[in-house]
């Protein structure tokens, strides 16, 4: 992950390495068109860019679910 705050007392940028997963599945609608359905979780180290009042040395979890409509040629 990469952490790239604006503006604020932190001006420097922080990477963290991140597990990620997911999953998905298609649904059928008709002949050339699925209704898709996906999630990707990402678990990392929260950012403290050098900073003793941000530092927590704790794990986070973000969930990024979408849907979408697919169309096959």
């Amino acid at each position: 992950m990469f952490f790239d705050p604006r503006g604020g007392s932190v001006s420097d940028e922080q990477t963290r390495g991140a597990f990620v997963y997911g999953g998905g599945f298609d649904v059928p609608m008709s002949k050339h068109f699925l209704l898709r359905a996906q999630y990707r979780g990402f678990v990392y180290k929260t950012p403290d860019f050098e900073m003793t009042s941000l530092k927590v040395d704790k794990y986070t979890h973000s969930a990024v679910p979408s849907a979408g409509l697919v169309f096959t040629f």
